[in-house]
């Protein structure tokens, strides 16, 4: 079994991991300036939605701290916004919101210039900053009406987030694919969406760690239209970094028509967050996640296709199920999702066993890529020299992971096996 002194140091190398994979915070503060400039235009005194008091947030994996770097260095951050009206002219359907929305961004020529096509949901702004690899991302803006009233998501008004009920939280948003599009002036009768209300749902689960309630992370910060950069995570939110990435590496090499198949990101989110069960480390949080997932996927009876389905629901909205594409004709969805997670099973719980250290620095290059695991003995080794230097570490006698896997890395090699935490308990 893996030492306790060995377990440390994995657990040192996955955080480092996880924070070498998450975006950094000169990114984080170019896609906060640039989703205030877009809010501040759409609010503009020219503007046709100036009156219905347009905020513009963040929504998805930036405000859950989930966000990883891209596998290829030139490739596009996502960057999920919700354009939030309070309230709409009467005779507005979602398509007229959709294209004001569209139509704003459009007379304004750096965003026109930005403009993808139209998306089912969304408008996409294509960032490219000075050509700079991994300071490019696109912008998914979602039109959305507040039906409900509540007066959180307004600029100066976050302190309440985590008292607001749930279903207070829930927007009608547009979708280009619904029968209604054209026609529904009713934004009750429109796609109900809830980003808010995930966020909210899957932070207090990350917070809830055995033994103690965390006060880290800040919801009520992260969802402001200028939210501060964190750079530490839970070990939940870790998992899901380290989730991702080891899903983006796997497909990475597949055609372009099948990469579109893999297992998307809410999945993901959903599930391992359905299967934490309070752990206090990303090790233990890993592997119980991946060999739990799977029994937080239901099969239901789809009386249109009459046969079973897999459902994945939403956790705030449990009539929406996030694997509904698995069903349909010629997708390799569910198929996909089974591969991976048999892989991310395999591949973590093979972490725990001795005989695989000597290869551990092999190992992750394969799970997660080259570059950051490099860059993660690096750092791990320049803190060793400081500590050693300082006189402020505790050796660990032990023969370490560390120790054992990076003899080939000059920054580590030179300095003998520690214990990080100065732990010598079963945690």
């Amino acid at each position: 079994m893996i030492t306790i002194g060995e377990k440390n140091e994995l657990e040192e190398i996955l955080d480092t991991l996880g924070e070498n994979l998450s975006i950094t915070e000169s990114q984080h503060d170019a896609a906060v300036r640039s989703y205030k400039a877009v809010g501040a235009w759409l609010t503009g005194d020219d503007s046709e939605l100036a009156e219905y008091n347009p905020v513009i947030s963040p929504q998805g994996s930036f405000i859950i701290g989930t966000t990883i770097q891209t596998v290829d260095p030139d490739g596009d951050l996502d960057l999920d916004i919700v354009c939030e009206l309070n309230g709409k002219r009467v005779n507005w359907t979602q398509k007229d919101v959709k294209e004001l929305v569209g139509g704003q961004l459009s007379k304004h020529k750096k965003y026109e210039s930005l403009l993808d096509e139209e998306g089912r949901r969304c408008w996409t702004l294509r960032y490219r900053e000075n050509g700079v690899p991994n300071e490019r991302y696109h912008m998914d803006i979602l039109p959305a009406i507040n039906t409900k009233g509540y007066s959180v998501i307004l600029e100066k008004a976050y302190s309440n987030l985590k008292d607001q009920n749930i279903d207070e939280l829930v927007l009608s948003i547009t979708d280009n694919e619904r029968p209604e599009y054209h026609y529904s002036i009713n934004p009750a009768d429109w796609l109900q969406s809830n980003p808010f209300g995930y966020a909210k749902w899957f932070m207090s689960i990350a917070e809830d760690i055995k033994g103690f309630k965390s006060k880290m992370f800040s919801l009520n910060e992260s969802v402001n239209p200028t939210p501060k950069y964190q750079a530490d995570r839970l070990p939940l939110q870790r998992a899901v970094q380290l989730l991702k990435r080891h899903r983006d590496i796997m497909f990475k090499d597949y055609n372009e028509e099948d990469k579109k198949e893999k297992p998307i990101s809410c999945i993901i989110t959903t599930l391992a967050a359905h299967a934490y069960n309070g752990e206090d480390n990303v090790t233990d949080a890993l592997i119980n996640i991946v060999s739990n997932m799977r029994n937080y996927i239901e099969d239901r009876f789809d009386e249109k296709l009459y046969r079973n389905i897999k459902w994945i629901s939403n956790p705030v909205n449990p009539t929406e199920n996030f694997a509904d594409r698995w069903p349909l004709p010629g997708s390799k969805r569910e198929q996909f999702f089974n591969d991976w997670l048999d892989k991310a099973k395999e591949d973590f719980l093979n972490l725990r066993f001795p005989e695989n250290k000597r290869m551990l620095n092999e190992s992750l290059q394969s799970y997660f890529g080259s570059e950051p695991v490099k860059k993660t003995f690096s750092d791990i080794g320049n803190k060793m020299r400081w500590l050693t230097e300082s006189g402020n570490n505790h050796v660990d006698r032990n023969l370490g992971v560390i120790g054992t896997a990076t003899s080939g890395l000059s920054a580590v090699s030179k300095i003998k096996p520690h214990n990080f935490f100065g732990n010598d308990k079963e945690e």
